[in-house]
């Protein structure tokens, strides 16, 4: 189905005039937006899609970051169902018992990895189980430092029949993968299964499993997770974001049928045999951007700290993805002043030259927004692209990027751009998984 052509609506156009920022040729960008005034009225567009990645000039107007009034949202603070957790005892990272090992060889062979060798920086692969697994698929990506060590963490959701026939994963939730990164030839790390109250209006039953008191699984695809103040931010698709605290990491007696979960009635907690568990502390039910498909934390036009999410839609769906941005504090409190922005970025100029669809991940810096997107034509492997869109263009650049895809996640004190892909050995009878950096200069 070829996509609607996007225009900027007409109560934004003052606002584009006053917020637009370009990178023109020269200094005089008067005559830019008055010609692009009328190349909005004209302009049409392609569904045709390429394979190449080469970047295009970029020097005409089309859409830029615009606070909105259509986003509403308000938080619900479940940390009494958390506390009341504490006789158990709250660990952090840093006290986990990490037992499983990751190796930075062979990375770059997984596949349908096509990053060029002079982009190539540094990466890991998963043990052997979790390459292979097929009940848990890798999706958001987020890190940190904590006590002197450096971490990566990652989600898993739990795979149904409708991603894989047979399988019948799906009713344990999601699991988050800490991953201590601080030296990368000793990479250690650790599943721990997310929990949320079995109480809240988000709780299912399921027959697949013994449900005891307290809590229940957190049932979502886990597309993104974000990390700001000692809390992770997980996208839940049509809610907004679940928050957690790892400060409150509950340790959990073991379950060899791997078929229990909750506070039994003498008070043992259980987990699908997961050795962890990290409870639900509270959550934002946002109104007027779902779907809510990955989610970074990165910056604003102003430089301020904001939570971006982006969703994932397809061209036949007859929406235009958009990537929205809340404003966050150094607490991790999403903040109702300023607005949220929102902006419809573009793909590239020989590709479909249109909204970008299928978007897995994004990070936004500035008036520059990256996106891992799939579903293209096969390239060197791989049906993903990174996309790369800057405020004020007409359309974006698309680069080579690695087959399944998933979330970004922007690492400052080294200027790495984080990713990692989903798919099962099965899959494609060869290693897809794998988590790997590229240097976000290379592509801004």
């Amino acid at each position: 189905m070829k996509p609607t052509c996007l225009f900027i609506k007409a109560r934004y156009q003052l606002r584009v005039a006053r917020l637009l920022v370009l990178k023109p040729a020269t200094g005089n960008c008067f005559p830019l937006v008055i010609t692009a005034f009328f190349a909005l009225l004209t302009f049409s567009c392609s569904d045709q899609d390429v394979s190449e990645t080469e970047e295009v000039t970029l020097n005409e107007v089309y859409s830029v970051s615009a606070p909105t009034n259509d986003v509403t949202f308000s938080y619900t603070d479940e940390s009494s169902f958390v506390s009341g957790l504490s006789s158990y005892g709250f660990k952090t990272p840093v006290q986990l018992n990490l037992n499983r090992t990751a190796s930075k060889s062979g990375y770059t062979s997984v596949y349908g990895f096509n990053i060029p060798s002079d982009r190539q920086v540094t990466g890991f692969k998963w043990n052997s189980g979790d390459q292979q697994t097929e009940d848990w698929r890798p999706q958001g990506i987020t890190g940190f430092e904590w006590g002197g060590r450096k971490f990566l963490l990652t989600t898993w959701y739990g795979v149904g029949p409708s991603q894989i026939p047979g399988v019948e994963n799906k009713h344990k939730g999601v699991r988050v993968s800490l991953v201590d990164i601080t030296d990368m030839n000793n990479i250690r790390y650790r599943h721990i299964l997310l929990v949320q109250d079995k109480d809240n209006r988000f709780y299912k039953e399921s027959d697949k499993y013994t449900q005891y008191g307290e809590f229940g699984p957190v049932r979502i695809h886990a597309g993104g997770v974000a990390y700001r103040n000692q809390k992770i931010y997980v996208a839940s698709t049509g809610l907004g974001i679940r928050v957690f605290d790892l400060n409150k990491i509950v340790e959990v007696s073991g379950d060899s049928s791997k078929s229990k979960l909750g506070k039994e009635s003498d008070g043992t907690l259980r987990a699908f045999n997961y050795r962890y568990i990290l409870p639900q502390t509270g959550f934002y039910d946002i109104n007027g951007a779902s779907p809510y498909s990955c989610i970074a934390l990165g910056e604003g036009t102003s430089s301020e700290k904001r939570f971006w999410t982006g969703q994932y839609i397809t061209s036949s769906d007859g929406r235009i993805p958009k990537v929205y941005g809340f404003p966050v504090d150094s607490q991790g409190n999403i903040t109702q002043s300023p607005l949220p922005e929102v902006i419809e970025p573009k793909d590239n100029a020989t590709g479909n030259n249109g909204p970008v669809y299928n978007m897995q991940g994004v990070y936004r810096k500035g008036t520059t927004t990256l996106m891992a997107v799939t579903g293209k034509s096969k390239y060197q492997g791989s049906t993903a692209r990174l996309v790369r869109y800057y405020d004020g263009a007409s359309n974006g650049a698309r680069y080579r990027w690695p087959h399944g895809a998933e979330d970004l996640y922007y690492e400052e004190n080294t200027g790495y751009l984080w990713n990692l892909t989903e798919y099962e050995t099965s899959k494609y009878g060869s290693d897809n998984r794998c988590v790997f950096a590229v240097r976000y200069s290379d592509y801004d």
